[in-house]
């Protein structure tokens, strides 16, 4: 099985949108008093001021690694390291559209 080309640019959008959806849906879910942030480690980093700061370096590696080991390996099947970014995309992504269904449900 062939994989498409662009498979490269579709695993960094899909991570950067997860990512970027996911603490914009969470940062307006958090201003309706009747929603509740129950992972306790964006929690943590919430109370610290670290969530922001913490997103932005998740989003670099997230980008950054799977991108210098492409390059830098030459082996056949590199590409499988897009796996990760489009993974971790799509949870991220699945957990904003959780948090905007309950932004809606409780609007």
């Amino acid at each position: 099985m062939k994989i498409p080309d662009n498979i490269e640019k579709i695993a960094y959008c899909l991570v950067t949108l997860g990512i970027v959806a996911d603490h914009l849906t969470t940062r307006i879910g958090l201003m309706n008093p009747m929603i509740r942030e129950f992972n306790p480690f964006t929690v943590l980093l919430h109370q610290r001021s670290l969530w922001l700061p913490f997103d932005l370096f998740m989003l670099s590696m997230a980008l950054g690694i799977p991108a210098l080991l492409i390059r830098v390996l030459r082996v056949r099947g590199r590409k499988v390291i897009l796996l990760f970014p489009l993974l971790f995309g799509a949870a991220r992504l699945g957990a904003a559209l959780h948090n905007f269904a309950i932004i809606l449900y409780l609007a």
